[in-house]
């Protein structure tokens, strides 16, 4: 009695999609300092780098953000792509040798695990009670070389994506980003993940998502995970697997909300649906840490949103 012995879950042949609301909420505030620029309003505050990076999340006096927002294509390789067995299934862009027979070698060897962000242009202002930031900026794979761009010209070669980051602040403080991706030069055979990542406060340990679950699930491995809405903490979510990796990915989300004990915390949607994982540990630490007693636990939460894995 009571256990489930089938079920099945339909998508239904058409969508519907919010609309997305331009009226002002309230009065967002632009005020511009030497290095940074706050976003304002009631109960809320954002911090903007000059160059428009997103790096300070304010919600009454407490910060929520612990680093900035940033665009991310790495996660700590899988055990699967640590071993040379699976190697002969891609085709190599810019293998280097002395990084082993894995397909993390492509990873490695296109210096995804080390992404710069190069600025280009921010623009400011406000109107109609919300505020506009409008970004530039380029995400270069590793050092940017120097060489031969055709036949004629040589000159620096970049390999990684343009940005553009458009932000609507609402003075509710709800926050609409539209992100577009373009990429330029070499590209690798494969990226791990696609999408942004941040460094939450250490006080955000309740989640609650719309989307698979509630156990772990991948896009190779997800019609077995039903489509509802559950609730975990990021310990809870955390998979102990024998070779440190990353884990505890969530995918088909509409919305996750992060939160603190006393209700404080963020909520995600976007207009397509994502993937997610959140975890207690640096991504570098989960890259680099070869048995589980080399992982180290962090002060603050490591969140993914992936706009694909």
């Amino acid at each position: 009695k009571g256990l489930v012995m089938a079920w099945d879950q339909f998508e239904l042949p058409w969508k519907q999609a919010a609309p997305a609301s331009d009226k002002a909420q309230g009065r967002a505030v632009l005020t511009k300092g030497e290095d940074s620029f706050t976003v304002s309003g009631e109960g809320f505050s954002y911090t903007f780098s000059a160059d428009g990076q997103l790096i300070g999340i304010n919600q009454d006096g407490e910060e929520l953000l612990a680093s900035p927002l940033e665009f991310n294509v790495w996660r700590a390789p899988l055990a699967v792509e640590l071993d040379g067995w699976d190697a002969g299934n891609i085709r190599y862009t810019n293998r280097k040798d002395w990084n082993g027979n894995q397909v993390a070698n492509e990873y490695f060897s296109n210096d995804l695990q080390q992404v710069t962000r190069i600025p280009i242009s921010c623009e400011t202002f406000e109107a109609g009670g919300q505020v506009f930031v409008n970004v530039r900026c380029f995400s270069q794979f590793g050092p940017a070389t120097f060489g031969a761009l055709d036949g004629y010209i040589s000159g620096t070669k970049y390999s990684g994506f343009s940005e553009v980051y458009n932000y609507r602040i609402n003075g509710d403080g709800t926050i609409t980003l539209h992100h577009t991706l373009e990429p330029e030069g070499s590209m690798p055979a494969l990226l791990p993940r696609i999408g942004l990542k941040m460094t939450l406060n250490g006080n955000l340990q309740q989640v609650k998502w719309f989307g698979r679950g509630p156990e772990e699930n991948y896009p190779d491995r997800k019609t077995g995970y039903a489509v509802g809405v559950y609730e975990n903490s990021v310990d809870g979510m955390f998979e102990p697997y024998l070779i440190p990796q990353d884990c505890g990915l969530r995918c088909d989300n509409r919305w996750l909300e992060m939160s603190a004990p006393d209700g404080k915390g963020l909520r995600f949607a976007m207009d397509e649906l994502f993937n997610f994982n959140a975890y207690n540990y640096s991504t570098d630490n989960l890259t680099r840490a070869v048995y589980t007693y080399q992982e180290q636990k962090s002060d603050e939460v490591t969140l993914n949103l992936d706009y694909d894995t």
